[in-house]
């Protein structure tokens, strides 16, 4: 499994947040394991930034293609499974060009 932070990006970025959606989001600071549908063998690890009931924004330190598909596997450390659908519907980089946030639509 890949995770994410160790790719080597500055992890402290303050990246500018835009509200995005209707639905109210509660500030989350944890991990979530993804099976990117391109290659479903692979998990990577991402920071999640906030939740709100039909998404999620996660912090990457690569950019993630809009309309990329996966599954959130699970959440860690407590390991609970998901086995949720999601999409990329946004990604914008940080200031400075150090990290990345990306906005994920669960279906």
């Amino acid at each position: 499994m890949l995770n994410d932070s160790m790719i080597g990006r500055n992890e402290t970025a303050d990246l500018a947040s835009v509200d995005r959606r209707d639905a109210t989001r509660a500030t989350v600071d944890t991990e979530v394991v993804m099976s990117w549908h391109f290659r479903p063998s692979e998990t990577v690890r991402y920071r999640t930034v906030d939740l709100s009931e039909t998404g999620m924004r996660i912090r990457s330190t690569t950019p993630l293609i809009e309309g990329m598909t996966g599954t959130l596997v699970s959440t860690l450390p407590e390991g609970r499974r998901l086995d949720q659908a999601c999409m990329v519907v946004w990604c914008r980089g940080g200031s400075g060009g150090t990290d990345y946030e990306a906005g994920l639509r669960f279906f």
